[in-house]
């Protein structure tokens, strides 16, 4: 494994964690447009509300295993990766 596949695998993880990120304020503002409706109920969008919800959470679960196993991968390719050492580096 060379630095610049482990940057590549280093970036995925970055962008797959924002991902997550995304997801999970996704369902958090589901959620609190569910509140928000107990005050003012509206039957046609708290039922596509019910439908949002459960997708974005699924998603999110599918998105968090993915991340997951990934992660995995990443951490077994940073401990495999050693990087030669410079030369003319100090080793004291």
């Amino acid at each position: 494994m060379d630095a610049a596949k482990l940057d590549q695998l280093n970036s995925i993880k970055s962008s797959l964690e924002d991902l997550h990120n995304s997801q999970v304020a996704l369902v958090q503002k589901v959620a609190q447009l569910e509140v928000n409706l107990m005050n003012a109920p509206d039957k046609e969008v708290e039922d596509v509300l019910t439908e949002v919800y459960s997708n974005a959470s699924d998603n999110e679960d599918l998105i968090k295993n993915m991340l997951d196993k990934f992660n995995t991968r990443v951490e077994k390719a940073n401990k495999e990766y050693t990087p030669a050492p410079e030369e003319g580096a100090d080793t004291e």
